[in-house]
């Protein structure tokens, strides 16, 4: 092939393509003076749908009143973290549904309006092996497992939670709070479990607290005995008692630390679930397209308006057909 060939098929190909782009430039030039003129056609209708909407919006919205959220947080323990997380995500589902048993049961009276209820995990990265964050990155990278299981697996390491309720503001939201919370403390298994513990701390702390008196004890009536000795005689104790007395300081300083570590686990653990902070009412800054009903209303009249026009005129086609 010479080049004035090659030359003179290039300009073909630049020039159908030069053509396609003005038909497809065209083709949607005349789709959008069609959908304009579609609207001036109906304008009238259209303008009566959104002043309608707008107004069954405003109205429906200042009903419900503007939402806000209180954040409870709770720490679980005796391995619930599971239990916790199902069960929030029941009570969610009952509230969501307006279960009139659950509502009562709750203290949340029939016409509260929208109530949502969910719970988050405070993840605290600090805390876990590098095992640990391994198996949550394959778990979270996984494709076998579906996101309600892996919500599940994930569960099982978090001990703090924030259960979030977005209410109006007229709700008592602290008073729901508790009792979704008493509601999750009437388990008996972890009941049982909690007051074992309990027991188990308890009796730790007094030996422990013992065994510190009784060191200190000793510790004092050795020192008594060295001074004793220092005034009978001009000579110093060995090196050898100075050296157990070391000891015995070290083993009171282990004593002393696993002491506090038992104080803050009976603090931690002074009732199943233990509620870290109640919270208070907060503005919600993340808002979901249903919280704009002035604009939603008036936006799904006018598309449902627009799909009633495409129905009709799939129906006179089809009976052209016919």
């Amino acid at each position: 092939m010479s080049q004035h060939q090659k030359n003179n098929n290039e300009e073909i190909d630049l020039g159908d393509l030069f053509r396609l782009l003005k038909k497809g430039v065209q083709y949607i030039l005349n789709l959008f003076l069609r959908f304009i003129a579609f609207i001036l056609k109906h304008a009238i209708v259209l303008a009566v749908l959104i002043i309608i909407g707008a107004i069954v919006g405003y109205f429906l919205q200042k009903k419900s009143g503007e939402l806000v959220k209180t954040e409870m947080i709770i720490a679980s323990n005796f391995g619930s973290s599971e239990y916790v997380f199902n069960s929030i995500n029941q009570i969610s589902y009952q509230i969501g549904h307006k279960d009139t048993l659950a509502l009562e049961k709750l203290g949340i009276p029939l016409d509260a309006g929208a109530l949502k209820l969910e719970i988050k995990p405070i993840v605290n990265i600090s805390r876990f092996s590098q095992e640990e964050e391994t198996f949550l990155e394959l778990v979270s990278e996984s494709n076998f497992i579906n996101e309600e299981e892996k919500a599940k697996m994930f569960a099982r390491y978090f001990r703090y939670y924030k259960v979030i309720l977005s209410h109006p503001k007229k709700i008592n939201s602290a008073k729901i709070l508790n009792s979704i919370l008493q509601q999750l403390r009437d388990n008996p298994y972890y009941q049982e479990y909690n007051n074992v513990n309990l027991s188990f701390l308890n009796n730790q702390i007094k030996a422990n607290e013992k065994l510190i008196s009784e060191i200190d004890s000793l510790v004092g009536n050795y020192s008594k005995a060295i001074n004793k000795q220092q005034q009978a005689s001009s000579t110093f104790y060995n090196s050898a008692n100075n050296l157990d007395l070391g000891v015995v300081i070290q083993n009171r300083n282990q004593v002393q630390d696993q002491l506090q570590y038992l104080y803050r686990e009976k603090v931690a653990n002074a009732e199943f679930l233990r509620l870290v902070d109640l919270g208070t009412p907060t503005e919600i800054k993340e808002k979901g397209i249903t919280y704009y009903k002035v604009i939603l209303i008036p936006l799904l009249l006018v598309l449902g308006y627009f799909g009633l026009i495409i129905f009709v005129k799939v129906v006179q086609k089809a009976r052209k057909l016919d």
